[in-house]
């Protein structure tokens, strides 16, 4: 019989061990809540929600308030906060930041164009702002990109619009004088925790899509109902605005969504999938613009779009005069002090912007610019068609859907390069996630590093996080 002794050390350095594993155990956890509420905020606050119509004391369209005599000290503080916190994330995973910027070169050079425009802008100082931000917006959609996977930057999505979507009852039930609009323009017009009611109706729109994908991916009976309620109340919200395009594109990104669900079939219906999406998008772009003065003529809405289709050769002009650069980030519409006196003088009233999210873009960064941008959009929605077909998931859909819709309501409203925009940032941290997702593949394709006990193999997946053919939730 064998008697072992333990050393009066060891136990003590067992502990010792466990203690520490313990603590780093717990470090990891705090660290994970702490981003996600770092996640969940950011998102919440860039998609305008609350705190504006609040700065604004509840102002309506008309009434003759400026947005100038607002105290933005809040805002700039988040945005300061905001953008130091993410250099810290991106600084700290700094190899995969690398990786994930090197899969999207045509984004990269988008934003560089963007961040650029200053040197060429008719408004130098604001084009410089916008391109800081715009450089911090993409460094956070490469942190989202790097951090969490497709499914989890929806759920994260989804809990924001979920409690905007109750809040926005909220606001017009408990708190009408903010969520309700008043006279002049719109008066009785449900606005909820935003500025105006196409803005509520546009943000309800991406909720309702959002919480559809949802709905149909979780499993839990609980989640289910929860979702279900929040597209209830997102398509009841859209109702309430009496935004009558807001109501058509809600009918187009559901039937897109479900649409994209036939490229999870076998080989030859994908095929014949993609022909009919590929011939049903261009003829949509082309037809938008009657299709939606049809629509609205049918349910009794102003049928020229407000003016939208009558500026629009004014704007022609005036990208002509700068067709390759344009005018600069946010360096056109400047009222009579700008370029934009032109397009005033023309149309006889004060246009805010092109109403046309890609003429709008063209202005600012030119011909080459919206050309770049389109690019990024048109590999995103490949992209995502191809991880439809891998992952056969509701999930996979959103990048295709998103970038469809985007590329749809910017036919007849401006929702394209808006630094700090919760649009612009999903356009990066989709594309970004898809592009990344990409290269990640090819490389294991390219070094036949899916092979096991490759070291390659081993030193990837141990600096970026693997793909798999599933994905968990948060």
């Amino acid at each position: 019989m064998v008697i072992q002794t333990v050393s009066a050390g060891e136990l003590p350095s067992r502990e010792s061990d466990e203690i520490k594993s313990s603590r780093k155990e717990f470090f990891e956890r705090l660290l994970e809540k702490v981003e996600f509420t770092y996640v969940f905020i950011s998102f919440f606050f860039f998609t305008d929600a609350v705190l504006m119509v609040v700065l604004s004391g509840g102002a309506s369209e008309g009434d003759g308030f400026s947005y100038d005599a607002v105290n933005y000290t809040l805002v700039h503080l988040f945005y300061v906060a905001h953008n130091l916190l993410t250099l810290i994330l991106v600084a700290c995973r700094y190899k995969r930041t690398i990786y994930i910027l090197l899969s999207n070169p045509l984004l990269i050079a988008a934003n560089t164009l963007i961040a650029l425009s200053f040197l060429w802008s008719f408004a130098p100082d604001q084009s410089q702002t916008g391109g800081i931000f715009a450089t911090c917006n993409m460094l956070f959609a490469v942190y989202l990109a790097g951090r969490y996977t497709l499914k989890q930057q929806l759920t994260i999505l989804s809990y924001v619009m979920l409690t905007i979507a109750v809040l926005n009852f909220v606001f017009a039930y408990a708190l009408p004088q903010y969520g309700i609009m008043g006279p002049p323009v719109h008066p009785g017009a449900w606005r909820g925790v935003f500025t105006h009611k196409n803005g509520a109706g546009k943000m309800m729109v991406l909720s309702s899509g959002i919480m559809f994908i949802m709905f149909n991916e979780v499993k839990a009976k609980s989640l289910r109902w929860l979702y279900f309620i929040g597209l209830m109340l997102s398509l009841q919200m859209i109702n309430k605005t009496g935004s009558g395009g807001a109501l058509i594109n809600s009918f187009f990104i559901l039937n897109i969504i479900v649409l994209l669900q036939s490229f999870k079939a076998e080989t030859r219906k994908f095929l014949l999938s993609l022909i009919f999406l590929i011939s049903a998008a261009i003829l949509i772009s082309v037809a938008y613009v009657p299709l939606m003065t049809f629509a609205l003529g049918l349910i009794g809405k102003d049928p020229t779009l407000t003016g939208r289709t009558d500026i629009w050769e004014y704007i022609y002009a005036m990208i002509g005069n700068r067709p390759w650069l344009g005018y600069g980030l946010g360096g056109f519409w400047h009222g009579t002090a700008g370029p934009s006196l032109y397009v005033w003088q023309r149309a006889g009233w004060e246009v805010p912007d092109a109403h046309h999210g890609f003429l709008d873009m063209t202005l600012q960064i030119g011909i080459i610019g919206t050309v770049l941008v389109s690019l990024v959009l048109w590999l995103t929605l490949l992209r995502g068609l191809s991880r439809i077909r891998l992952f056969k998931t509701w999930v996979s859909c959103f990048p295709a859907a998103y970038s469809l819709y985007i590329v749809l309501i910017n036919l007849a409203e401006s929702s394209l390069l808006a630094p700090n925009s919760i649009f612009w940032i999903l356009i990066c941290s989709t594309s970004f996630t898809m592009a990344f997702e990409s290269k990640y593949l090819t490389d294991f394709d390219r070094f036949s590093l899916i092979e096991s006990g490759n070291p390659m193999g081993d030193k990837i997946k141990s600096r970026i996080k693997p793909l798999g053919r599933t994905e968990t939730n948060i």
